[in-house]
């Protein structure tokens, strides 16, 4: 039976759920921390949707301890991880968490359980992810993964001691927070500053350096504050040269409304052995094509496009156009020569 402490969170997707409860019913943790969201008060579906959530999560069918942390009301997405993860490692020294929406293959879990305990002790690595974000397998040589400055949380993997880390620093407690807002602001004891070495595109610079002063809780959400607060302190992530965890909420279902053409890539397996990295640094190459992923998903233009263009079918073909081969290839060359300009 698996060991290692396994999180999901939902919502109000029954049907995703169920997906994402069977992959994990494949590996049939010891532990299971389900942390569900309640209905919100001006959408009358909820009730009846988060009813069905709440019952594919009776079937639980392995033996197992289940930990439930059940909002009767609506809290938010935002609140919903961020003290439901503080619940979660108020007990536990690490866990494997996974959204409603993230359909893990079975070698991702033992994947993050063999790196939660060979990184147990080393403060450099806060994260270890289950999604590759698209990044091609060539980048990473002959190792199964690469250490990077973020990673997604399609799929992700930490530590007790450095999520308390990043709550003790980003202590946004939710407790302000009036129903229908998106999230409460975010509130740091220090501005989020990032150290250099890290980022290695302008894009990626920039993206980061406007979510560390925005309000913004649906473009800048909880996992760009856990970022920044890695980003502060010069802490690593763990990239897999494999994509492990397939996104399958895209759509009007999704909390902040995905964009229903969009899909994420297939899961597939992780060789066995896992082949680490000699050593514990910055994957530079990697690096860059996670921050130039991003850009096209969330940087300026991505987010001016989506205001502009109301057509989804407009916004389909843009974004077919800007995943081209061929666009990526121009976006590569040109972060590569402003690097080398910036060096020089």
């Amino acid at each position: 039976m698996f060991t290692t402490p396994v999180v999901l969170v939902a919502f109000n997707r029954p049907d995703l759920t169920r997906r994402t409860l069977d992959a994990i019913r494949l590996v049939r943790p010891q532990q299971l921390f389900l942390v569900v969201d309640g209905p919100r008060p001006d959408r009358p579906a909820d009730a009846e949707r988060c009813e069905a959530t709440r019952a594919v999560l009776e079937e639980i069918d392995w033996p197992c301890t289940v930990h439930r942390r059940v909002a009767e009301q609506n809290i938010g997405l935002e609140a919903n991880v961020e003290l439901g993860l503080d619940w979660v490692f108020s007990q536990v020294g690490e866990a494997i968490v996974l959204e409603d929406d993230c359909v893990a293959d079975p070698s991702f879990f033992t994947f993050a359980a063999e790196l939660l305990d060979r990184y147990r002790d080393d403060q450099r690595i806060w994260q270890i992810s289950g999604s590759s974000f698209g990044v091609p397998r060539k980048f990473f040589g002959d190792h199964s993964y690469a250490f990077t400055a973020w990673a997604s949380v399609w799929g992700w993997a930490t530590w007790a001691d450095r999520w308390q880390q990043h709550r003790a620093v980003f202590t946004r407690d939710h407790a302000g927070r009036a129903p229908g807002d998106a999230g409460a602001p975010p509130v740091r004891t220090r501005p989020a500053r990032q150290q250099r070495g890290l980022l290695v595109t302008r894009s990626g610079q920039r993206h980061f350096a406007e979510a560390a002063v925005s309000s913004d809780v649906v473009t800048h959400g909880w996992d760009k504050h856990w970022w920044l607060t890695m980003l502060s302190v010069g802490a690593l992530a763990v990239s897999p040269a494999v994509n492990m965890v397939q996104n399958v909420g895209w759509g009007p279902d999704a909390t902040h409304g995905v964009a229903a053409g969009r899909r994420d890539h297939p899961a597939g397996a992780m060789e066995a052995p896992v082949r680490h990295p000699p050593q514990v640094t910055l994957n530079v190459e990697v690096e860059r094509e996670l921050e130039l992923a991003l850009s096209r998903v969330g940087g300026r233009t991505a987010r001016l496009a989506r205001r502009l263009v109301k057509s989804q079918r407009l916004r389909d073909i843009a974004r077919s156009t800007a995943n081209s081969r061929a666009a990526v290839g121009v976006a590569r060359t040109a972060s590569r020569l402003v690097d080398r300009g910036t060096r020089a």
